[in-house]
């Protein structure tokens, strides 16, 4: 597997790290349960890593020196993409590591992928996880500009190339396969749609809510509203300090609390707190900074406490391909409102699994947080559906089995 600018040991919620570094974790652990013997390639970004890392009981993460050993957005690496091959080839011809087949994430996973592909003459499975010409419509839609031109059109050379000549491509949504084929030209029926999945056991709803408030410092009267996922303008966040300002007038001790960014100690980055210090503002101007905590980091291990203490879980995205925190919500049974976008609308069932607002409406938001608070019978038998609805569709045992078999056939051709 290819998973450039995302290690799957990273801590959630630091350096750009998010859903995918989960995915491709849980997706070789579960594979590595079937017998699959699995090399995650990975760009070395910090010199304390260890550039081999074993994992499950026949896989590895293999960090390659490219560049500085330092965090680089994923959208300046492309002048890295061919010293990144050369390394990937140095390292298995040194160690005479044959592949049966590459796996590509994201696009400079697949940049990769492609190269490993022609060279070696195995077969390519690509998983996007996010699409440049979806992402670029959203800037265009909600900031009103379309921010670096250049590297949004490498990045379209690039995806297109990864759509014509992978052997199967795996989408996360429904919603995702439609943009492949209608933007991109893919074909159809070379695309698998596979959901995410949620580790089932650490995401286990029997915690103690008030232990749990005690542990983390929260309240135990308050109604927390939590968020969590990057610091970045995309995840509209904005959306729910607006929305904020509007319940204050309506919900007695409603709180909001922020997980994710480094914005904090030796490890903060500049576009986190950037991001940071923009959302502190608005909240000042809204009049609701003294309800808003911005926890920072948590490592994911420890996610779970988080949802456990709330009241219920927002995602207030602008684009949003998947939505891998709304399954482990869903799994700890907390309820969900999320923006009617992209994969969230699939992997929501509106007033069934949890509730959809409209993206940038803090009214509508509002709306949807307020009939949860009147009515908890009904915020309580979502919830009980949602874990339900995970247990059944999105299990990694159940994913693997379905990612396998796409593997399996493409090494009988």
């Amino acid at each position: 597997m290819f998973s450039i600018h995302s290690d799957p040991l990273a801590a959630i919620g630091s350096h750009g790290s998010g859903g995918q570094n989960v995915y491709v974790c849980d997706l070789a652990l579960a594979l590595d349960k079937k017998g699959w013997e699995i090399d995650i390639f990975t760009r070395q970004d910090d010199c304390k890593k260890e550039l081999i890392t074993h994992i499950g009981n026949h896989s590895r993460v293999i960090r390659i020196e490219a560049g500085k050993p330092e965090y680089i957005y994923k959208g300046n690496l492309h002048a890295l993409f061919p010293e990144i091959f050369k390394k990937f080839k140095e390292f298995i011809e040194s160690s005479e590591n044959g592949y049966s087949l590459f796996h590509g994430h994201h696009y400079d996973g697949g940049w990769v992928g492609v190269r490993a592909m022609e060279e070696f003459n195995k077969p390519l499975v690509e998983n996007f996880h996010s699409l440049g010409k979806v992402r670029q419509q959203t800037q265009k839609q909600y900031l009103l500009k379309t921010n670096d031109i250049q590297a949004f059109n490498e990045r379209f050379a690039i995806e297109e190339n990864i759509v014509r000549k992978s052997s199967a491509i795996i989408s996360l949504a429904e919603t995702e396969k439609e943009d492949l084929v209608n933007l991109y030209g893919a074909n159809p029926g070379n695309i698998s749609v596979i959901p995410g999945g949620v580790n089932l056991r650490q995401f286990n709803p029997d915690k103690d809510k008030a232990i749990l408030r005690k542990k983390l410092n929260f309240s135990e009267e308050d109604y927390i509203l939590l968020f969590v996922g990057r610091l970045e303008w995309r995840k509209g966040i904005g959306t729910l300090i607006s929305a904020l300002n509007l319940l204050n007038k309506k919900i007695k001790n409603v709180k909001v609390i922020i997980v994710g960014g480094e914005i904090s100690g030796n490890n903060k980055n500049r576009e986190d707190v950037e991001e940071y210090e923009r959302l502190l503002s608005k909240a000042r101007d809204e009049k609701v900074a003294d309800l808003i905590q911005f926890v920072g980091r948590v490592d994911h291990e420890n996610i779970s406490d988080y949802y456990a203490a709330s009241d219920a879980f927002i995602i207030p995205s602008y684009y949003e391909p998947f939505g891998l925190v709304a399954l482990e919500a869903l799994a700890m049974k907390t309820p969900v409102i999320a923006s009617r976008k992209d994969g969230l609308k699939i992997t929501i069932s509106d007033r069934e699994t949890g509730l959809l607002f409209e993206p940038r409406s803090p009214e509508d938001l509002y709306k949807k947080v307020v009939e949860i608070y009147e009515n908890p019978s009904f915020a309580a038998q979502m919830a009980e559906k949602g874990r339900k609805m995970v247990e059944e569709k999105y299990s990694w045992n159940n994913i693997a089995d379905q990612i396998s078999e796409i593997y399996n056939n493409l090494l009988k051709k």
